[in-house]
């Protein structure tokens, strides 16, 4: 009963503070409208930003050697064959030879010109690729699957089609590069069908006609005007929504960022309890009345986790319904909020701990207007991570708004519990850590001399 005696005292006064609610409740609203309606281009994919180019990883899972012997065999005993004589069948063998698939994909098509706008890659090991990507050196790993380079061959040189399947992993934090990577591929498949069904129908052609090999003669022009057509492929880079994930949108981020930001101050509004109830004399009499340390740490960790929760309720709700911000999987975003509030409860008890100990409201006020500040740059609550050098990105972890933003963002984007379980476990663990460095630093400040000090000043009063 004491506790939550405790509890409805200390909600009641910061619910009265009308200061305090302003910036809890009011300015995450205000900021979250403003910025995603502003910055609402920035996360759109459009050519017309401008933007670093993407680098990737390259894993080539083919042999261009043993693709070119299959293919020789292959077109040796293949229909075209019966209808052409030996030295036009030569002149196609010759064609094929000619043709460096490499060369195609990775000199007229990424070293483009307009695509190198885009993408910067580098051919590697599926190991090594990997461990980039897992790195975030790089955004994402483009997979040339088996025997690309003979599909490739049947496709520009035969009437034949071989499907081709370009398989690419983005890492999960680079949703923007992902998109993009995505596009790059898309326009290479595409530009290399339409081309591709040309061919087609100029060999149906030649073969209704009964031309033979004399109209294959010049399939190494053909081919070169394909190469062309790729040098001069134009990308449209725009919101490609990527498989199995959704795009964020500029309310998503900021409605996800601006709260986890937020609730720092509520950490900061109880990390001033504790000595304002000394100054007022309230921390002694409840000491006097037997009110157990605990009891009054408790309830300061209490009050703290619901005013947090509150604020997470009213930013969801209100994002909701006015932003049009989908939350995502409902079980996920209350876990990662009751995780979030009780990593918030043990870091404002730890900063009450701090300031009643220093006997003045420094350490209070350098927590608001100095850490709460680094935390926000820190965790992505100012700009998205992606667009932060690297050091401040690696040291985004120190930041419990920024974890609990990366939890939320996942979520967003579609992924479930098992995405953001290691999230809400460093944040679960942040809060359990605060709040047993709080009761450390309490112990130390007060033994049982200053107790029963206080009792007698109290009493002599």
């Amino acid at each position: 009963m004491k506790v939550k005696s405790i509890i409805i005292k200390d909600l009641k006064i910061i619910l009265s503070d009308k200061k305090a609610l302003a910036i809890m409740i009011l300015m995450p609203i205000i900021l979250t409208t403003i910025l995603s309606m502003a910055l609402k281009g920035s996360f759109a994919i459009d050519s017309s930003y401008g933007i670093d180019p993407v680098n990737i990883a390259v894993v080539k899972l083919y042999d261009e050697k043993k693709d070119d012997e299959i293919f020789k065999s292959i077109l040796s005993r293949s229909f075209i064959a019966q209808e052409m004589d030996e030295d036009s069948l030569k002149d196609l063998a010759d064609a094929g030879d000619k043709i460096s698939i490499d060369e195609i994909f990775f000199e007229d098509f990424l070293n483009s010109e307009d695509i190198s706008e885009y993408i910067r890659y580098s051919i590697e090991d599926e190991t090594s690729a990997m461990k980039l990507l897992g790195d975030g050196e790089v955004s994402a790993v483009v997979f040339l699957p088996e025997k690309f380079s003979y599909d490739m061959k049947i496709n520009m040189l035969t009437p034949f089609r071989n499907k081709i399947d370009i398989r690419i992993s983005t890492h999960p934090d680079r949703s923007v590069d992902g998109q993009i990577v995505k596009s790059v591929m898309d326009a290479y498949a595409n530009v290399m069908s339409s081309a591709i069904i040309g061919k087609n129908v100029m060999i149906e052609a030649i073969m209704a006609n009964d031309l033979g090999g004399e109209g294959l003669n010049d399939m190494d022009k053909i081919i070169d005007g394909m190469t062309d057509v790729l040098e001069s492929v134009d990308i449209n880079i725009e919101d490609v929504v990527l498989e199995g994930r959704e795009p964020v949108s500029s309310a998503d981020y900021y409605a996800a960022a601006m709260m986890t930001m937020f609730i720092l101050f509520a950490a900061g509004q109880g990390g001033r309890m504790l000595l304002e109830e000394k100054d007022n004399l309230t921390y002694q009499r409840m000491v006097v009345a037997g009110t157990k340390k605990a009891e009054i740490l408790s309830g300061k960790f209490i009050t703290m986790f619901i005013i947090a929760l509150f604020q997470i309720f009213v930013m969801t709700v209100y994002t909701h319904f006015a932003l049009k911000v989908d939350w995502g999987d409902t079980a996920s975003v209350i876990l990662i909020s009751l995780s979030a509030a009780l990593a918030i409860a043990g870091l404002g008890t730890f900063v009450g701990a701090l300031t009643y100990n220093s006997g003045n409201y420094k350490m209070a006020n350098i927590f608001e207007s100095i850490i709460i500040q680094g935390m926000a740059l820190l965790g992505g609550s100012f700009f998205p991570l992606d667009v932060m050098p690297d050091f401040m990105q690696k040291l985004s972890f120190l930041s419990i708004n920024g974890v609990a933003l990366k939890a939320y963002l996942k979520v967003l984007t579609g992924l479930g519990m098992a995405d953001v379980l290691n999230y809400i476990l460093v944040l679960i663990a942040a809060g359990a850590t605060f709040t047993a460095a709080a009761v450390i630093v309490l112990s130390r400040k007060e033994g049982n001399t200053d107790v029963k000090h206080n009792k007698a000043e109290i009493i002599k009063a």
